[in-house]
């Protein structure tokens, strides 16, 4: 049975997503550091009616 003590809450889950994020960050500079070929960078910014904003990146690399 799920109870509320079994729900993180938010600010640990954010806690959590952001060490998650740090420790691939690291693994993913060391994999760029070691790339054999040229590396891409593409990105994209964009918004919504309501005025939100993204950005988009991505990584291409062999």
């Amino acid at each position: 049975d799920l109870q509320d003590s079994n729900i993180p809450h938010r600010t640990k889950t954010r806690e959590l997503i952001l060490a998650a994020w740090q420790d691939y960050f690291e693994v993913l500079k060391a994999d760029l550091k070691k790339a054999a070929g040229k590396i891409s960078f593409t990105s994209d910014i964009w918004s919504v009616e309501n005025l939100d904003l993204y950005l988009a990146m991505t990584v291409h690399w062999i």
